[in-house]
């Protein structure tokens, strides 16, 4: 049976550009598909683009995530002929816009479908964005749901060869070699091009801990899940909070946190961690996986943030790669090292032909979420690949 299409964000896409990007998705075990990609590759295929969108908060995350979708599309095939000329500056301004109109569109979208709720409800259609732009439903209670944002572009021309990512949340996105190791020195055999956006990250924690009292009045908590503790903000805290070690995590939780009765959350046995409200919050109560998102508007007044990280690295032009962007159905079920020697092999099984490569990776992946996490648990997994040939192979 076809998917359901539930609004106007749904927009298609080709699963393969120019031989040089492809994309493949298989839901999970929820009721929607709550992950989006999207790719571009110019006519000249100087520039390419792989994006991952990784929604949650059910049908809300959807929308989410399919209204990105659509707008990185369309900006990158309207915008494409001035990539080359843009410095670092002007990626950095350009993203960040970017983001930023991503993030007021989910809101309308939000406001669009509450309106359409409450007409059916018969309740009034006032008051449904509040004085901190938050979207609330009738009784007054946030409208939840949002979506990670991992935005991978790559300029590859005879004065400019690069690759941008611009991203808020976890969805990582890795730079592969595919002809061989990235730092010979460490024998490493991948990069990270994008910034991990969790609980779990020190500066994450600096950056909320330094936000103005006035402005923010309660702030994020960032702590360890214990599914025995109900309340969230009464979980161990990841960070010591006080005192001359404020900002380290706490050693007795680094040093045994399964015997702290801590459980991992992927194969990378990385502890459960969220980000979530203090005590004294009681109508908008946050409890949430990330500490920069796009949506959740009723977490920004909180410490979340939509704005990216922006960074440019400069390519080899002798050498080739493989640009990775996945949701956290990917990366969940993946050591990143592991991943990199399986994903570049199979890319060289089939030369010729990224997306049947795509799409076995995905469905490898989604046959091992189900072995280590239950065919009624594992998550949506969605997976973008981006080739850049050596300069002289063009």
């Amino acid at each position: 049976m076809a998917e359901q299409k539930v609004d106007e964000d749904d927009f298609e896409i080709p699963d393969n550009a120019g031989g040089r990007c492809a994309a493949a998705a298989e839901k999970g075990a929820k009721q929607y598909q709550e992950d989006s990609w999207s790719i571009f590759c110019s006519q000249d295929k100087t520039v390419t683009s792989v994006c991952i969108f990784d929604g949650h908060g059910g049908i809300n995350g959807r929308h989410a995530s399919r209204r990105c979708k659509k707008m990185t599309y369309l900006w990158c095939k309207d915008n494409w002929k001035k990539f080359s000329g843009f410095r670092e500056k002007d990626w950095k301004k350009q993203l960040k816009d970017l983001f930023e109109r991503m993030h007021k569109a989910i809101r309308e979208a939000f406001v669009a479908h509450e309106k359409k709720n409450r007409k059916r409800s018969k309740a009034s259609d006032k008051s449904i964005v509040d004085e901190k732009g938050i979207v609330r439903k009738t009784p007054g209670y946030p409208v939840h749901g949002g979506t990670t944002g991992s935005v991978c572009i790559t300029v590859n021309t005879k004065d400019c060869r690069q690759v941008i990512c611009a991203n808020v949340g976890d969805s990582d996105a890795l730079l592969l070699p595919l002809d061989e190791k990235l730092l010979p020195d460490v024998q490493k055999n991948f990069l990270h091009l994008s910034v991990d956006h969790g609980p779990d990250s020190a500066k994450e924690w600096g950056r909320i801990n330094k936000l103005d009292d006035k402005e923010y009045p309660h702030k994020l908590l960032f702590i360890y899940d214990k599914s025995t503790i109900y309340r969230k903000y009464e979980c161990p805290k990841v960070f010591i909070e006080y005192g001359p070690n404020a900002g380290s995590k706490d050693p007795k939780y680094v040093k045994n946190p399964w015997g702290n009765d801590l459980r991992p959350t992927n194969v990378r046995y990385d502890p459960a961690v969220y980000a979530v409200s203090p005590q004294g919050v009681d109508e908008d109560v946050t409890c949430i996986a990330m500490t920069r998102a796009l949506g959740d508007f009723y977490a920004h007044q909180f410490g979340l943030s939509w704005e990216p990280d922006v960074y440019v690295r400069k390519l080899d032009p002798k050498k080739s790669y493989l640009v990775v962007a996945g949701s956290d159905g990917i990366w969940d079920c993946w050591k990143h090292e592991d991943f990199s020697d399986f994903a570049t092999s199979t890319v060289k099984t089939y030369p010729n032909d990224l997306l049947r490569a795509t799409k076995h990776v995905v469905t490898a992946t989604v046959e091992r979420a189900k072995a280590l996490f239950g065919k009624r648990s594992f998550d949506d997994a969605s997976l973008a690949l981006n080739t850049i040939p050596k300069f002289s192979d063009k």
